[in-house]
């Protein structure tokens, strides 16, 4: 049984035509305590992140706690109130559009660098120069008790400079609802293409849909939960994390390794560039095996091939001598790669996309053109409402300073980025994505800086708050909703309220719960990458570049070029050759961050795939995928637990991709 299957056996066995209002405020409920307790667990506690990629593990285990601890008992012994699997799935996607806004998804870099262009400036660095001048006082935390007290803490009888923070807090989270909303009516418009056209698999939707799904009749328990080889797949994770999650508690309990620096076997040259970043190293996720193993071969060996065919491009580079540093070269390329696959996207959906054109502007019977009743906004308001947020931003980055054309640019990047590295997680299944580079780089590479005032360059500081860290951005999980509540008896266009409303709710339960932790630990003592090294370092980038400007970068010009064309070819020969089995996807995720942890695990599951469809077939390859359900479930259950008893010990555990 395939997702699609899957979905249409959960909607089929609903019985209740309506979501009752009680399941809101549940779904409400789980967001102000999961979003409550993140900056604690994710900074202080450093465990595994609640959010932290594409399937929230803290969406799984709610989903799950429901589903199995509480809807079972329901169903025993008071069956009227047990929720449907249609309940069960608006509570999930409340919790993923959530989850990620402490995070990486909003608050994890935007508060340090609100405090952050303050409390790091000194003589040194000629901040007060370069920078603050440019910077409007409404954007930012300029009071310097609050600033100081935000890095080093305050004492018990100290307190939480609210009326400071809320003017900008309320000021970026218009800016960032805007942006959701934009991001939303994108969405909508590729919605049609990409899930009835297109067929996207949408692999990371397939554990929520099975826990989910109803159980017939007179049962407790759905299929999924009685299949034998769910739980043959659940052992193995549960096992190990069982293991290393005593060992970390007491020390004494030997641990089972799970990542092996293998680039430290090199050392002389040019194989010691294994060891340059990101480096190669064996890391095991089981739940990161199981999804490779349910995609297709040839996105699942591009995922893996292509981290090795850019560690080949560091050795031969150093090997020859050439002057360009090879990460910087690699991720060029990926820049040039970008601005040839979303033409490509574009260029396959033509029909759909003209026709979403002429729905907008035709004047004419809109009866005869294209259907856009079960969107979750008509076509017209999804592009209009698109433009307008669109010019909207722009708007706003005119108003705190930022050149029109510099902006126009910098958000045209954000959305191009933002259609790949969602194309990588519906369709690629990939847990974590990231782009390697900041939106601002196609100008100052291939025009260099100094056709950037001064104005602009400072604020582009605030980049490194939102559009670096693509590892919970919003795109995938609008198109996850979508997916999982295609032909739900819940409407899509009821949704949305909800959605925004859930999000205004994360947004202030984070801030609160994110500042008190702050505060009252100072940050200097909790995680230094993210509120010491992150935001410095892009400040300290954006002053350098205002003192000393630079024209274009030829050598990661071309390397741009040479992406771009490489990425043209890859198109061409899987458009032209059916046995071509390099999908370009693998060559735009490569050179990132994420294969650096994921590259060996997506190798293991892309063998086993390749094995059991080798030996075994379709039959085989049926029973493989409940296994491969099994390595995810499993994983992310015994991560949870670990999570959850951390909070108490405040020992961490942290055992999966982000």
């Amino acid at each position: 049984m395939n997702a699609r299957d899957t979905a249409h056996s959960i909607h089929s066995c609903n019985n209740r035509s309506e979501i009752r209002s009680g399941v809101f405020i549940i779904g409400l409920l789980l967001i102000v305590v999961l979003c409550g307790v993140t900056a604690y667990n994710n900074y202080f506690l450093q465990n595994s992140k609640l959010s932290g990629n594409h399937l929230p593990v803290g969406s799984i285990l709610a989903l799950f706690f429901l589903a199995v601890f509480v809807n079972v008992p329901l169903k025993k012994f008071a069956q009227h109130l047990a929720f449907s699997s249609s309940e069960l799935i608006v509570i999930w996607v409340m919790l993923i559009v959530t989850l990620g806004i402490p995070s990486m998804g909003f608050l994890q870099f935007l508060l340090p660098t609100l405090v952050a262009i303050s409390y790091f400036a000194t003589p040194e660095n000629d901040w007060s120069e370069t920078l603050h001048h440019h910077i409007p006082e409404w954007l930012v935390i300029s009071d310097r008790n609050a600033v100081r007290n935000f890095y080093e803490g305050v004492n018990q009888s100290g307190f939480i400079p609210w009326s400071i923070w809320l003017k900008p807090l309320c000021i970026w989270t218009l800016f960032a609802l805007v942006f959701y909303f934009t991001t939303l009516c994108l969405s909508i418009l590729l919605r049609k293409q990409w899930i009835e056209h297109e067929h996207f698999s949408f692999p990371l939707v397939q554990i929520p849909l099975e826990i989910a799904a109803a159980s017939p009749k007179g049962q407790l328990f759905n299929a999924f939960f009685k299949n034998r080889f769910l739980w043959l797949g659940m052992s193995l994770p549960i096992l190990l994390h069982l293991i290393n999650g005593l060992h970390a508690h007491f020390p004494n309990i030997p641990e089972i390794p799970r990542i092996y620096n293998i680039h430290r076997m090199f050392h002389g040259k040019p194989w010691h560039t294994l060891g340059w970043w990101p480096a190669v190293r064996i890391v095991i996720y089981f739940s990161v095996i199981g999804i490779a193993a349910m995609l297709t071969l040839e996105v699942s060996f591009s995922l893996w091939f292509f981290f090795l065919f850019f560690k080949l491009q560091y050795i031969i580079m150093n090997a020859i001598g050439l002057e360009i540093n090879p990460w910087i070269s690699c991720s060029r390329q990926v820049m040039g790669g970008y601005l040839i696959f979303v033409p490509a996207i574009f260029w396959i959906g033509r029909g759909h996309f003209f026709d979403v054109i002429r729905k907008t502007f035709s004047r004419g019977n809109q009866r005869l053109l294209i259907d856009d009743t079960n969107e979750p906004l008509p076509y017209r308001k999804a592009l209009l409402g698109f433009l307008i947020g669109f010019t909207t931003i722009v708007i706003f980055c005119w108003i705190a300073g930022i050149s029109v054309w510099v902006s126009l640019i910098v958000m045209l990047a954000i959305f191009i980025t933002s259609i790949v590295l969602s194309w990588m997680v519906v369709n690629g299944g990939l847990l974590l994505v990231q782009a390697p580079f900041f939106p601002s780089e196609y100008i100052t590479i291939v025009a260099g800086s100094s056709v950037i005032d001064s104005k602009s360059l400072a604020l582009l500081g605030f980049q490194r708050g939102f559009f670096r860290d693509w590892g919970e951005f919003m795109m995938p999980n609008f198109l996850h909703n979508f997916r999982v509540l295609q032909g739900n008896k819940f409407s899509q266009k009821k949704i949305l309220s909800i959605l925004f409303l859930s999000i205004t709710v994360a947004v202030i339960v984070s801030a609160y719960t994110s500042l008190d932790l702050i505060y009252g630990k100072g940050a200097l003592n909790l995680q230094r990458w993210v509120y010491v090294n992150a935001p410095r370092n892009y400040f300290q980038q954006m002053s350098n570049m205002i003192q000393f400007p630079t024209h274009t970068r030829w050598n990661e010009v071309y390397s741009m070029i040479g992406g771009a064309s490489f990425t043209f070819f890859l198109l061409w020969v899987r458009h032209h050759f059916i046995w071509w089995s390099l999908h370009p996807i693998g060559y735009l995720l490569g050179a990132t961050y994420p294969p650096f942890h994921l590259w060996f695990s997506v190798f293991v599951g892309w063998l086993i795939k390749y094995c059991v469809l080798k030996f075994s077939g379709p039959a085989g390859n049926n029973k493989l995928r409940f296994v491969c359900l099994g390595l995810i479930l499993g994983e992310y259950l015994m991560v949870g637990l670990w999570m959850i008893i951390g909070l108490f010990t405040k020992i961490g555990y942290f055992a999966l991709p982000s």
